[in-house]
C-alpha cells in the first residue's frame, strides 16, 4: 500500500470514528433529556433541571421560538432530538422570571 493511500485510509477511518462517537454521545443526552423530562413538576428550578437532563442542544433564550408560551415565560430552553429537524421531535421547558418551569410541552413539528 503506498503511503498517500495510508494517509487517506487512516484520515477517513478517523473521521469515521468522530461521527461515530458524536452520534453516540448526541444519542445518550437524548435519552437523558427523555427520561427527565417526565419526572419533574411545574415549579422546580431552572438549576434542578440543568442538573436532571444537562443544557438545552438546540435553543437557549427568548420565549416563542418554536411555540408560544404564556404570557409569564421569560426564557425557554428547547431540547431536540439528535436528527432535528429531519426527526422533528422537541423538548420545551418554558420558565418564569423567578427562574421556576411554569410550561413543558413536546412538539413532533415546529
Amino acid at each position: 500500500m503506498s503511503r498517500n493511500v495510508r494517509i487517506a485510509l487512516t484520515l477517513t477511518v478517523g473521521v469515521l470514528l468522530i461521527l461515530t462517537l458524536r452520534t453516540v454521545v448526541a444519542f445518550a443526552q437524548f435519552s437523558k433529556v427523555e427520561r427527565g423530562f417526565v419526572s419533574f413538576q411545574n415549579g422546580q428550578s431552572r438549576s434542578s433541571i440543568i442538573t436532571k437532563m444537562g443544557r438545552p442542544n438546540y435553543y437557549s433564550g427568548k420565549c416563542g421560538v418554536i411555540h408560544y408560551p404564556g404570557k409569564s415565560c421569560s426564557l425557554e430552553y428547547v431540547y431536540s432530538h439528535p436528527f432535528a429537524p429531519i426527526i422533528p421531535e422537541y423538548d420545551i421547558i418554558s420558565f418564569s422570571s423567578d427562574d421556576r418551569v411554569i410550561e413543558a410541552d413536546k412538539w413532533d413539528w415546529p
